[in-house]
């Protein structure tokens, strides 16, 4: 079921996207929610705090989010569903949510746009209690490792849309000794010459309207040499050690730490740092050990919450 297939309604629904590519919709159909379903449970900040001795108070050492859990309740059928059509929802409803499988929960709201909550994990069983199988209530539960909300839209065909992407085109004269660049972003190269930013140039700048900082997907169409890309405002660089020929597209993915090269695995050729994007603007350099490279892309979806 993929986004323009559903009918919206007055409240917001949940549908659920398995690892698998696998879908499920709460809120609608067989599967209303109760009057009690609330989304967006709360993160839970962890603070490490140090006492002070011989003084009142304490000092804050560090301070972390925690996702908490999300509850979804709800009932199968109604009054007018036969016994036989809740049986057989019942059994959809577990079929769909299964042990170690990651879900991506996609929130639709009543004009159609939509939210996503990434990598959950079922923490309370599914389950469906019931005595004269008359819409009998089903209760599943999830946390997730990321405890972002990020922005979300796809095409007809369910493929994601990232909101946010960007060329970055080749700093082609990085060959020639590399370049350096100063605390106020200005590029020299190795002769002492100062380069403009953009096309041709050292760097370019991005603008990250996210609460928080993003990891984007990054793809690097060939032919590149042993590419580099850097995000100068925040010190990471990541780098690929191989040839990236015409026919090839290294596709890595930040946030979950995969490298695809034509859709194989690659980690072993990849170093340094998983590339993000700060909110506010960012400084990317793209360099190549050779001059013909095309520019590279790095595509993400905001954080809304």
């Amino acid at each position: 079921m993929n986004l323009n297939d559903i009918m919206t309604t007055g409240f917001i629904l949940a549908l659920f996207k398995r690892d698998d590519d696998e879908r499920f919709l709460l809120g609608s159909g067989y599967y209303e929610f109760l009057k009690k379903q609330i989304h967006f449970s709360a993160n839970v900040f962890n603070n490490d705090i140090v006492e002070v001795q011989g003084n009142d108070g304490v000092l804050l050492a560090g301070q972390v989010r925690r996702a908490s859990k999300q509850n979804f309740d709800g009932y199968v059928g109604d009054s007018t569903v036969s016994k036989a059509m809740i049986e057989e929802k019942r059994r959809e409803f577990f079929t769909f949510f299964r042990k170690n499988h990651y879900y991506t929960v996609i929130y639709v709201f009543p004009d159609g746009s939509a939210i996503q909550r990434k990598r959950g994990f079922i923490v309370d069983a599914p389950e469906v209690k019931e005595l004269y199988q008359l819409f009998p209530e089903y209760h599943i539960a999830l946390n997730f490792e990321d405890v972002n909300y990020y922005t979300y839209s796809e095409d007809d065909e369910g493929e994601e849309i990232y909101g946010k992407s960007a060329n970055i085109p080749l700093a082609s004269l990085a060959i020639q000794g590399g370049l350096i660049w100063d605390e106020d972003g200005v590029v020299w190269d190795a002769i002492g010459a100062e380069w403009e930013a953009g096309s041709g140039g050292g760097i370019t700048f991005l603008d990250n309207e996210s609460i928080d900082n993003v990891y984007p997907v990054l793809e690097i169409k060939g032919p590149s040499i042993d590419p580099q890309i850097e995000n100068i405002s925040t010190g990471t660089i990541f780098t690929y050690t191989g040839t990236i020929t015409s026919t090839q597209t290294l596709v890595v993915d930040m946030l979950n730490k995969t490298a695809k090269l034509n859709g194989v695995n690659v980690l072993n050729n990849v170093g340094g740092q998983w590339l993000y994007l700060r909110p506010g603007q960012n400084k990317i350099a793209y360099t190549a050990d050779n001059n013909d490279a095309p520019s590279a892309v790095l595509k993400w979806q905001e954080v809304v919450g």
